[in-house]
């Protein structure tokens, strides 16, 4: 039984993410914030990421599974030092961590590396402008693993999470906000709400990201986790509204409007497409009505 190391293991996608490796026959070392049970072939300890050491981690891993990261993007903005210290930082350590044990390394990044590129649907090749702390955190985290790949010649593999979204979310989450507005408000209230973005499906996700993590490809490699379609945010707020049944006003506050906020983005998902045959299996519209049913 192969061991494998999960940062970031009791958040949104971890919570997903481990009972799949365990079906696959991995035994996970969980580490996370919060504090979770340990069960079979599960064991969980909380620790500190960005001050984390290999003396610490006695396992053998043969992959690590790095999601652990500060990914709010206002508290990013405005707490850009503990942004850096965690997402980069911790990056760092775990990097340190994958060379001394000569493990795998996958790293959970963000569409946000991006930034407001005209080029649609977006490639891997893309060049980056990142337009917040958290998107700049997940950029510079991006070049210390290529570097340690080209250093150390060890194999890592970057997922590009474009808007992952469904049952159980942070409560940072956009859809999350808009679905629990819906039910508890009397009106929707956002910040700029013409933006377009590239929601994918939790199952989906998933679905992807065992692809990657399970690659046999011995190199760095970058790959898009999109649906290759981007709907804009009041379009998203209607077919919330749809499904909960409710007319509400939509207003857009310009004290909640981010600067620099990107337009549209979606992802070219041709890669992940000709590199293991997968595509997103769930509408937005199914998606969100199965997201829906979960909160109400």
């Amino acid at each position: 039984m192969k061991e494998i190391l999960v940062t970031g293991s009791s958040g949104f996608i971890g919570n997903y993410l481990v009972p799949q490796l365990l079906n696959q026959n991995y035994k996970v070392f969980g580490i996370s914030k919060r504090k979770q049970k340990s069960f079979k072939n599960f064991v969980s300890s909380s620790m500190d990421i960005s001050k984390i050491t290999n003396s610490k981690l006695q396992n053998n891993f043969s992959k690590i599974i790095h999601m652990a990261a500060l990914s709010d993007v206002d508290y990013c903005n405005t707490n850009p030092s503990k942004c850096y210290e965690t997402n980069v930082q911790g990056t760092q350590k775990m990097l340190e961590i994958a060379r001394k044990k000569d493990a795998e390394f996958i790293f959970l990044s963000s569409s946000h590396v991006y930034g407001n590129s005209k080029n649609l649907p977006l490639s891997e090749t893309e060049s980056s402008s990142p337009l917040s702390h958290y998107a700049s955190s997940k950029k510079i985290s991006e070049i210390l693993c290529e570097t340690y790949a080209l250093t150390y010649g060890l194999n890592i593999r970057i997922a590009r999470i474009f808007s992952v979204y469904g049952p159980n979310s942070s409560k940072s989450n956009l859809i999350f906000n808009i679905i629990n507005q819906a039910i508890h408000n009397s009106q929707i209230t956002l910040g700029n709400i013409t933006p377009k973005r590239d929601f994918i499906f939790i199952d989906d996700l998933i679905t992807g990201l065992l692809n990657v993590i399970n690659s046999k490809k011995k190199r760095y490699d970058i790959y898009n986790l999109g649906t290759g379609k981007s709907t804009s945010i009041v379009d998203l707020i209607n077919l919330v509204l749809n499904f909960s049944n409710k007319k509400m006003r939509i207003i857009s506050k310009k004290d909640k409007i981010r600067k620099n906020d990107v337009s549209d983005i979606c992802a070219n998902i041709s890669k992940m497409n000709s590199h293991f045959n997968w595509k997103p299996q769930v509408s937005l519209k199914k998606g969100l009505e199965i997201t829906c049913k979960y909160y109400s």
